[in-house]
């Protein structure tokens, strides 16, 4: 079909005059220097500015040149807004005088290695065992790491841009471990895709290149800190492929991530085998977006058979990822689409986003020469017909390149096929133990386990924090994206990942006590905070709104201080259907996203003691 498809461009194209004689008689010359008598069709070339050819599409169906485009770019994005929310957050969250501060943290463990910080970085592995963890060098690190991504983003394909942002992110990952923040799944997935990701670049090698000018033999390093290894195809030059190691070790990623969120479910909650788990999903996720009251009432019989879906596409076709050639392609298809559903029902941080980039390993170029403008594959192969010629390499040396870098390659699959042998263990529940979600078997996180939602909750019991200047009149304070005014439209923030937001939402699991006291201790931090009459970046952890409340945009002296704060639990249920609110929406209804009822309080009425630095009960209000 494909070689119809490119004899018929060039008939139409010979017809209409558009294929000069010029041109003619360079194909011909083009098919004799490869060996062939110029009626093969898979080797007719085509002019700097004509349609796809045969030759283009037989290049194309071999490589994975755009899928390795896609996802380094797609990993720069991900990279990019995790080091935004960083910059945003951390130093109101870990900083200083953040609500858990990591300083005492990274103190604890250095004392574990007085002696050697190197040994230290490889138990616990950050930048911050030779550099002081103050909020300017958190900031710096987002900063740097911001920077970095944009120019991965922008198109550098750099293995050493990769592994800077990979080592900056973990740096910041491992002294956040003292609080519940970065507690999420995807950062070990994050790390363990972009330490994946590192080696589908060219790495640095040697070769010995003929000076045309002098005609001498000079030695030359390649790839020193970006790609730039060109290889000759009979339309011009394209970058390297992509390494096939790197290639097959995302796809063996894919296939845990899916399988373990699979087998989760399966042995999780009840509600995947009553097949009603998506009855209540989309209203008490995270963080609801305004296409969740679309997904939430569909009939219960279509969210039945999504479950269905749900568990063919993680536990059943999630193999076809592991097998080459169309097989391969379609589970690849598969896996990204059930991730772009995804998307769309919630705001998953950039989980979703994440989980794509591995599954595009599956996706030659032969997919996307249908899916992508023709320009765009021509770009991403850089080919160039007036090319000038690629330097005379020493084949020798060339060869000793090559095998150098199989070596490294077969070493990094060695290396992580060792260390997942204790995750299939996992997976596979092998001497009696139970599956463990999201967890890491070694120091540098390189394999990992995943899975989500293995339970679902019933019902949303959301925390409403409360503020009070005279103990009478009550003022909520909202958060960026949780619910809580019900009349207040969801928003839409994946990939962007407002780590309150969601750490809060853990302690809507009952007993709701148990989790703040066991998992979310920070919010008695944040109390304080607001009870101290103080500004801060802590502010920007909340809505904007808040803010006016806090501080009566700027006319706190006349209002006084807050003195009193706390937080209650409400049941939260969603109101109305998507259309129905659209409906309302047009011809200008009141209208309400939510409905919530009391449930009990979480912390009674509280006030700051000053000299103590703690909150303490508020005396009895009379409420």
């Amino acid at each position: 079909m494909v070689q119809t498809r490119a004899m018929q461009m060039l008939k139409r194209r010979r017809q209409s005059s558009s294929l000069s004689p010029s041109v003619e008689p360079e194909c011909e010359q083009l098919n004799r220097d490869n060996g062939d008598d110029g009626n093969d069709a898979k080797k007719i070339s085509r002019s700097s500015t004509g349609p796809l050819l045969v030759q283009e599409v037989h290049d194309i169906k071999r490589s994975f040149l755009v899928a390795k485009w896609i996802m380094i770019r797609l990993l720069g994005m991900v990279y990019f807004v995790a080091f935004l929310g960083a910059y945003n957050q951390n130093v109101a969250l870990i900083g200083s005088d953040g609500l858990v501060p990591a300083k005492s943290y990274m103190s604890e463990i250095r004392s574990r290695y007085p002696n050697s910080n190197l040994h230290g970085f490889f138990a616990q592995p950050t930048l911050f065992w030779w550099i002081p963890l103050t909020d300017a060098w958190l900031d710096a690190f987002s900063i740097f790491g911001i920077v970095l991504s944009s120019l991965v983003v922008l198109g550098l394909d750099s293995w050493l841009l990769l592994f800077l942002l990979w080592l900056i992110d973990f740096s910041v990952v491992t002294v956040a471990s003292s609080s519940s923040f970065y507690s999420y799944g995807w950062e070990s997935q994050l790390l363990e895709t972009g330490f994946i990701a590192i080696f589908l670049c060219d790495l640095p090698s040697i070769a010995k290149i003929r000076d045309r000018k002098s005609d001498t033999w000079r030695w030359r390093l390649t790839a020193v800190w970006k790609d730039d290894v060109l290889v000759p195809t009979s339309i011009g030059h394209s970058v390297s492929a992509p390494s096939t190691a790197a290639l097959w070790l995302m796809r063996w990623l894919c296939f845990r991530i899916s399988t373990g969120a699979g087998l989760i479910k399966v042995r999780g909650g009840s509600c995947w085998a009553d097949k009603t788990c998506l009855h209540y999903h989309f209203e008490t996720q995270p963080i609801p977006s305004p296409m969740s009251f679309l997904f939430h009432f569909l009939p219960k019989s279509i969210l039945s058979r999504a479950v269905d879906l749900d568990l063919f596409v993680q536990l059943y076709s999630i193999v076809m990822v592991m097998v080459p050639g169309i097989v391969g392609r379609v589970g690849g298809i598969i896996q990204a689409g059930f991730m772009v559903n995804i998307m769309m029902s919630g705001n998953f941080a950039f989980l979703n986003h994440l989980t794509v980039i591995p599954a595009l390993a599956c996706l030659d170029d032969a997919f996307w020469l249908f899916v992508l403008p023709r320009w765009m594959t021509r770009h991403i192969h850089n080919t160039n017909q007036t090319a000038r010629p690629l330097p005379e390499e020493n084949t020798a040396v060339k060869r000793m390149a090559t095998l150098f870098r199989l070596l490294i390659d077969m070493s990094f699959v060695f290396l992580i096929g060792y260390l997942s042998i204790p995750v299939v263990e996992n997976l596979l529940q092998w001497g009696g133990s139970r599956q463990q979600m999201n967890a890491s078997f070694n120091s540098l996180r390189l394999v990992n386990t995943y899975g989500a939602f293995g339970s679902v909750g019933h019902a949303r019991y959301e925390p409403i924090i409360s503020v009070s200047r005279n103990g009478k009149e009550w003022v909520e304070l909202e958060f960026p994206c949780k619910p809580g005014n019900v009349e207040r439209r969801p928003c839409f923030c994946a990939p962007y990942h407002y780590r309150l937001d969601w750490n809060i939402w853990f302690i809507g699991f009952k007993p709701h006590e148990q989790m703040l006291r066991s998992r979310e201790t920070w919010l008695f931090g944040l109390l304080s905070k607001i009870l101290s009459g103080r500004r801060g970046r802590w502010l920007s952890l909340l809505d904007k709104s808040a803010e006016s409340e806090l501080f009566g945009d700027g006319r706190e002296h006349e209002m006084g201080p807050i003195k009193y704060a706390k937080v209650d639990m409400y049941h939260y249920r969603m109101a109305s259907p998507l259309w129905e609110i659209i409906i309302k929406l047009i011809s200008r209804q009141e209208f309400a996203w939510w409905q919530r009822s009391y449930e009990e309080p979480l912390i009674p009425s509280v006030v700051l003691d000053k000299e103590r630095g703690s909150l303490r009960n508020a005396p009895d209000l009379g409420e």
